[in-house]
């Protein structure tokens, strides 16, 4: 494949400088210098990084927003003021814990408190156990975030290096003829 047709991928992040390539007004490789070429990498490098931090993040809501309803929901069923329908639905269909594993109905009758509590721990320890695996996960999202942003940086350093580097060898190119 000729460096020619290899595409540029436009973004808003275009660094500024003497020698600068605006990304805006290149569709490919072609008529670039080598330096324009390491920008453009490097541009396209860190916008892909931005795009994957977006992602995570709203991964990361998500997950968020899910561990704060399995609190609410976890309360709940533990206080014994949960509508079971309603809490079975949720642990199964948002928290993929195994329906067989949850009782089918919890008894309300004085006779069978007991066994009704020992059902609301039991179902209260499954989303526990459920709600720890999604934390991990978060932290592990997390640590996956920083170094998306880390590499990001690192591909903007990059690439406002080459700018400088070009511009202190012009200015040096130019005194040496002077």
């Amino acid at each position: 494949m000729a460096i020619g047709n290899v595409q540029i991928a436009t973004n808003r992040y275009a660094p500024t400088g003497s020698d600068a390539i605006n990304l805006y007004s290149y569709d490919y490789a072609s008529n670039l210098t080598l330096g324009q070429l390491v920008q453009a990498v490097c541009l396209r490098s860190a916008a892909t990084y931005e795009r994957q931090s977006v992602t995570k993040m709203n991964v990361m809501a998500s997950g968020s927003q899910t561990l704060d309803e399995a609190a609410d929901w976890l309360k709940r069923i533990a206080e014994g003021t949960a509508n079971w329908t309603d809490a079975k639905t949720f642990l199964v269909s948002r928290m993929g814990i195994d329906a067989n594993v949850l009782p089918d109905a919890l008894e309300k009758t004085p006779a069978d408190q007991r066994c009704s509590y020992d059902k609301r721990m039991q179902a209260a320890k499954a989303l526990q156990d459920k709600m720890n695996l999604l934390a991990q996960s978060q932290q592990e999202d997390m640590i996956d975030l920083q170094t998306l942003v880390n590499r990001r940086d690192v591909a903007y350093s990059t690439s406002s290096g080459v700018v400088r580097t070009m511009g202190q060898s012009m200015s040096q190119d130019a005194g040496n003829f002077m």
